[in-house]
Parts: structure tokens; C-alpha cells; sequence
């Protein structure tokens, strides 16, 4: 029973990083992205990509520990 219960929790960012990537797949298609003088911007995409898969990972830990974990040990959840 237990063993379901995590793959369903791995599911969901396993989900999220498969809709990440086919959704950013096609902005990297292109060989020229914008002009040389505007390449500087490029820099921070990444940054806000790994920080919003990192948020969306601690929501789902945070709420892992606080709702599903007391519930499955038959304690009150906060």
C-alpha cells in the first residue's frame, strides 16, 4: 500500500517536469532567439526555471509533511 502511495507522490513532478519540457521545446527550436544586442537577457531563464521547479517541489514536500503524512499515520493534520 505504501509503495502506491509514494509512486503517486513521485508522479506529479515527474508530470510537471515532462510538461516543463515539451512546453519549453519549442523556444529552443529556433537556431537565433532574438538579436546579439539583446543576448544579455538570456542569463537569468534558467535561474527562474530551476527556482520554480524548486518552489513547486517544496509546496509539494510542505504539504507531504503537514496533510498527508499525519493522515496516513491516523494522526490530525495541521
Amino acid at each position: 500500500m505504501k509503495s502506491v502511495n509514494l509512486v503517486r507522490i513521485a508522479a506529479l513532478p515527474l508530470l510537471s517536469l515532462v510538461a516543463l519540457g515539451v512546453s519549453a521545446a519549442p523556444a529552443g527550436a529556433a537556431p537565433v532567439l532574438a538579436a546579439d544586442r539583446y543576448k544579455w537577457f538570456y542569463w537569468i531563464g534558467p535561474i527562474l526555471a530551476l527556482s520554480f521547479i524548486g518552489l513547486i517541489g517544496a509546496m509539494c514536500f510542505g504539504y507531504y509533511m503537514r496533510v498527508l503524512r499525519p493522515k496516513w499515520r491516523g494522526r490530525q493534520s495541521s
